[in-house]
């Protein structure tokens, strides 16, 4: 059968990731979800009896012993701050303990202005400039403490928000407290616009804190977090408190907009939601709500991964049913791994046969275990699950591709088999690892980069420091550190078995000179192990660069046969687009002849075949497409050939992204054993001038390259995943989108057909035991095709935006 689509597409709320254009029906969306929840945006404190309430509860709050807070040995506390932002202006202080600029963290004293006064100091950008950089990067520090709050705390561009891990700060906020989120991530500026576009929100991160809102009266609108935010962020480490009282409003987590992103180890209770959110995708892993009226409220999405949910003493664990079946307003969720527990309901729904869009509402629940919860999923028609004290091994709704052909899922499927090399130790559980942070370790186990010699300042050679450091770092078994810089290196970095490797904020490792620039010699500026090494090796908080021309530049090859847990997180490349990399608006603009000094990358990411149990989170592989440091975020167009080539096996990949490389984005070529999800792609907004086929990045058998020889001008642009000889291949929900061609967005807008490409998903027959749940496209005719075989077209999927499909399996 084929699906026949029963309304247009309509846009919601976000556009691109680095968009230049406004959609009318996305400001429109925004424009309601705002006045939706205008209560929070505009919270004022509270009024009416609630008001009176204010005085003795602060009281209460000022009657707290302001004793010497016990705040335990943290090495990146007292560790020396040497991190260097080399164009940043004279004295800039990258490391910024809150103390240091007047907080006193006693539970007494209002600290609200001395934090945001240690996020703004030194010509820092924030949301009432609109601008973006990545010239003033900084950690804000919070020893243990309770910091009493009683306006919003604002964030800004390329900031991390950190507290002891060892005994997380206290945000305490003030019974009167006014503002949308106890941190805001994007304040509404007096223009009723955010100050930064959502979708440009990246390099941001807040973990090991305790926000507390209980103080606040149960009918104000408060909300722990404001979080519209893009790639390369996270939450993670963050417990929020909220009123509990019957007829509360508080919220823990509001999103309303983005391209996200990625949560874990989040911890919420009591509140009307536990989390309010829309973005275009996002991945959230190890959230725990408890004691909420609804723990999640799906607001919208094109696509969204819940893996490791624990919902416990709420009303409603997941409420996905906004809009109504006339109108659905979410794309789709993939929820795995989780437990809910003593709650009236499970998941509302509102998809059914036929709701409209007929390709939106796609649900995937797998591995799900059930306690006392009467009703497992509730449609707009009656009961759809039964619950009770049991586990959901899968469930789906809506459309599937199987090798059957096309058909309506509601119901029961078959779970994939999963390999024990992808679960945890014991457990029916994917294999799950947060961000290692060495708690336990003194400043005597790490081995800085700087004081090992290396300069950082995006200029001095600083290839053999580095490399003697990482050398006695592994040797030690200490951390190598990587104190914020642009570390310039003329020859690969290897990181040896045995290493733990962390940067500052975001430090950049930038390939640059000879040895990178042959692109009939791909050569790697950073190597994780050699062919033949094993052991275990942990890196987190790296950006990976080239400057220049850079065509045979590998940023990323992977070669480790490692222990589980070995791997990448917050590890992202990032070729073009800031400063010292001479690949901005002067040297690469968006329209032109293709030059050898904007031919910046071979590939990003290449797990190859001895890699083994390799563990990716939170990673975003990107060529930019605009000028982060351009006051107008200016678009520009630098040339890559391949994004993430997977070649190995026993590979989790949670939360990653791979945006605008001219031949592919995900290549699964050889691999095995792989569960990935959200994964996440951009096709390059200047294709097809040049498209893949006639780019400066040619076909390379030996790569297993997608062979483009036979498309058509016009019609040639970079797939966005590719599976090759591939072997049980589950990707728990994926984005894959071509906004542009040749910088018009017309291919992409409601209603003009999803012509920017052909085709984004290509499977050859070679590959046996592939599953894609929830498999949402933009601009693409053919969202799978097989051996050059359409097996699912656009119009029978249309989505919100988007066009959605609930399964895919092949062989």
């Amino acid at each position: 059968m084929r699906f026949r689509s029963l309304v247009a597409s309509s846009i919601l709320f976000a556009g691109t990731s680095a968009e230049q254009f406004q959609i009318p029906e996305v400001q429109s969306a925004v424009s309601s979800a705002l006045s939706q929840f205008s209560d929070y945006v505009h919270y004022d404190g509270p009024t009416g009896t609630a008001a009176a309430a204010v005085t003795s509860a602060t009281a209460e709050a000022h009657a707290l012993h302001a004793a010497a807070v016990d705040d335990p040995s943290y090495w990146l506390a007292d560790i020396a701050h040497q991190g260097f932002a080399p164009h940043a202006e004279s004295g800039y202080v990258v490391f910024r303990n809150v103390k240091d600029y007047g907080a006193a963290g006693d539970g007494v004293t209002d600290d609200t202005v001395a934090i945001n006064n240690a996020i703004s100091g030194g010509g820092r950008f924030g949301p009432s400039s609109g601008e973006t950089s990545s010239t003033t990067p900084a950690i804000i520090y919070f020893p243990a403490g309770t910091y009493v709050v009683s306006s919003s705390i604002i964030d800004y561009y390329f900031t991390q928000l950190i507290g002891n891990p060892n005994s997380p700060a206290v945000l305490k906020a003030t019974a009167g407290f006014t503002g949308l989120g106890l941190i805001d991530g994007d304040q509404y500026q007096s223009s009723g616009n955010q100050g930064w576009t959502s979708t440009n929100v990246f390099y941001r991160q807040i973990r090991n804190l305790v926000l507390d809102l209980t103080a606040i009266p149960a009918s104000g609108g408060s909300t722990g977090i404001h979080w519209p935010t893009a790639q390369a962020t996270s939450l993670q480490n963050v417990q929020i408190k909220l009123n509990a009282d019957a007829g509360t409003q508080a919220q823990g987590i509001f999103i309303e907009n983005g391209s996200g992103g990625f949560l874990t180890d989040v911890t919420i209770t009591g509140g009307l939601y536990g989390l309010n959110i829309g973005n275009q995708q996002f991945t959230m892993r190890n959230v725990a709500i408890s004691n909420a009226v609804t723990a999640i409220s799906q607001i919208w999405n094109w696509g969204w991964t819940y893996s490791g949910l624990t919902i416990n003493s709420c009303t409603t664990a997941f409420d996905f049913s906004i809009g109504g079946s006339s109108a659905i307003s979410a794309g789709s969720v993939t929820i795995i791994d989780s437990t809910i527990s003593n709650t009236d309901t499970f998941l509302k729904t509102a998809w059914t046969t036929s709701s409209s869009p007929a390709g939106a509402g796609n649900l995937i629940i797998e591995n799900v275990a059930l306690n006392n919860v009467p009703t497992a999923i509730q449609g707009p028609n009656g009961v759809y699950l039964a619950g009770g004290t049991t586990t959901i091994s899968g469930f789906g709704q809506g459309h599937e591709y199987t090798p059957r052909g096309p058909s309506v899922l509601n119901g029961a499927f078959d779970p994939v088999s999963r390999p024990s090399g992808l679960l945890q130790g014991g457990s029916s559980n994917y294999f799950t690892k947060s961000k290692p942070q060495y708690e336990s370790y003194g400043t005597g186990g790490v081995v800085s980069m700087r004081s090992s010699g290396a300069k950082g300042d995006g200029s001095t050679d600083d290839t053999a420091a580095i490399q003697a450091a990482l050398n006695s770092a592994a040797a030690s078994g200490s951390i190598a550190f990587f104190d914020y810089g642009i570390y310039l290196v003329t020859d690969t970095i290897y990181i040896p078995p045995g290493s733990q490797v962390v940067g500052e904020t975001y430090p950049t490792i930038m390939g640059s000179g000879s040895k990178f620039s042959n692109i009939e010699l791909p050569y790697p500026v950073v190597q994780v192990g050699k062919e033949g090494d094993s052991g275990s090796v942990e890196v987190s908080d790296i950006i990976v660069s080239t400057q220049g021309g850079a065509a045979g530049a590998v940023l990323i090859e992977y070669n480790l046969n490692g222990d589980q847990g070995s791997g990448l997180w917050d590890v992202h490349t990032r070729i073009g687009g800031f400063t010292g990399s001479n690949l901005q608006v002067a040297n690469c603009p968006k329209t032109g002849p293709v030059t050898t000094g904007c031919e910046a990358g071979f590939m990003s990411l290449h797990v190859t075949s001895s890699a083994n149990n390799v563990y990716l989170e939170n990673n975003w592989l990107w060529t930019a497409d605009h000028d982060i440091d351009d006051a107008a975020n200016t678009q520009i167009s630098v040339y890559t050939g391949r994004g993430a080539l997977i070649e190995g096996s026993n590979i989790i990949m949670y939360g990653t992204g791979v945006e605008h490389h001219s031949l592919y984005q995900y290549s699964f070529s050889g691999a095995s054993n792989v569960m990935a999800g959200f994964i996440q792609t951009e096709t390059p907004y200047y294709q097809p001038s040049p498209d893949a086929k006639s780019g400066p990045y040619a076909y390379n058998a030996t790569l297993n390259d997608p062979d483009y020889s036979s498309c058509l001008p016009g019609n040639c642009d970079a797939l966005g995943l590719y599976v090759t000889k591939s072997n049980s291949i589950y990707i728990y929900g994926a984005g894959l989108y071509s906004f542009f061609n040749d910088y018009s967005t017309t291919c992409s807008n409601a209603g003009n057909g999803e012509a920017c490409q052909s085709e984004i998903f290509r499977v050859d027959g070679s590959t046996t035991g592939l599953r894609v749940y929830t498999l949402n496209t933009v601009g693409v005719t053919n969202m799978v095709e097989v051996d050059g075989t359409s097996e699912a077209v656009y119009s029978d999927n249309i989505s919100v935006y988007t066009d959605g499909l609930t399964l895919f399996t092949y062989n």
